[in-house]
């Protein structure tokens, strides 16, 4: 939508000849402005904003009678300048949105079909954002936790991850992308085809088969290395930690259990974990495992599991 065509449609509703459906999104629109903090203004820019909102009405006003609106400058400003690039966003998507939103349990793994042919499993705890028209853009954004993607090519159209600060781009081929919001590290992993991962900010990487590259949020850096298929195991029911920290295991075995693990213990907390753990086992009976294979104890409390030497 231009910005021509914006200052259509508010022309209009300062008129009265919108319609209901475009009156309502621009009432709603002007509404979420009362509960915020309008930064105040300089009298220059207030000086402009008000020629502009006059050169924008005028010729209006010569033909017909207003529709006053019983608004603040404060909210007349934030509107004229909004005209100039950010409501056409708002206006594009107030109604519904743009994407499917898919999400797994505490426990589950759900594998997709999409539209376009590619297959998606998700991995315990993942919030993954799909395109409703996969048409005209193949864009996902994995919101939380770890995916294994399957893509049918299309080079017209390339499939792209977004990651928070990782992107992925593909033309088609199979890779996996975790990123849970609350682990440390990120990894992309290839196990066929090639695909570009660019970090926000920085020059891209490409990766081919049998390859991942690994984002570690703490120090700001990437490494790239030779895939390790034991952390591609969660597809078949097996949880893996390699040399994890004590917060990334938490974060996995509540995603994966729905335990709660915490210690008083600072050469715990310090400690970094290894180890396999079948998805399908008793939640309390996968902590002792976990704790016997690195000589602690556990005491469960409902589905907190402290952990103690």
């Amino acid at each position: 939508m231009e910005t021509d065509k914006l200052k259509r449609i508010f022309r209009q509703y300062l008129l009265g000849q919108t319609g209901e459906k475009e009156t309502s999104t621009i009432d709603h629109w002007y509404q979420s402005f009362d509960n915020e903090r309008v930064a105040p203004l300089s009298r220059e820019e207030e000086e402009a904003i008000r020629l502009e909102i006059w050169q924008n009405i005028r010729p209006e006003l010569e033909r017909k009678k207003v529709h006053y609106l019983k608004r603040s400058w404060a909210a007349a400003a934030a509107a004229v300048l909004l005209l100039a690039g950010g409501l056409t966003y708002y206006l594009v998507n107030t109604s519904t949105p743009a994407y499917t939103e898919v999400t797994t349990a505490v426990g589950e793994r759900k594998t997709i079909q999409l539209a376009d042919g590619s297959q998606l499993t998700l991995n315990a705890g993942s919030i993954v954002r799909i395109p409703k028209d996969m048409g005209k853009e193949r864009r996902l954004d994995i919101v939380d936790g770890e995916v294994f993607f399957d893509v049918k090519g299309n080079p017209a159209v390339p499939f792209i991850v977004e990651s928070g600060p990782l992107t992925t781009t593909v033309l088609g081929t199979s890779f996996n992308v975790t990123a849970y919001k609350e682990v440390n590290r990120m990894s992309i992993a290839v196990t066929d085809g090639k695909v570009s991962v660019q970090k926000t900010g920085s020059t891209a990487d490409v990766l081919v088969k049998d390859q991942t590259l690994t984002y570690d949020r703490t120090k700001n850096n990437t490494t790239i290395d030779a895939i390790d298929k034991s952390l591609l195991e969660w597809r078949e029911g097996t949880m893996v930690l390699n040399d994890a920290s004590f917060g990334d295991m938490v974060v996995l075995m509540q995603k994966n259990f729905g335990l709660t693990l915490t210690t008083s213990q600072v050469k715990i907390r310090e400690t970094r974990y290894t180890t396999e753990l079948s998805t399908t086992m008793d939640p309390v009976k996968a902590a002792e495992v976990l704790a016997a294979i690195h000589n602690l104890k556990i005491e469960v409390t409902g589905h907190v599991v402290t952990l103690f030497e």
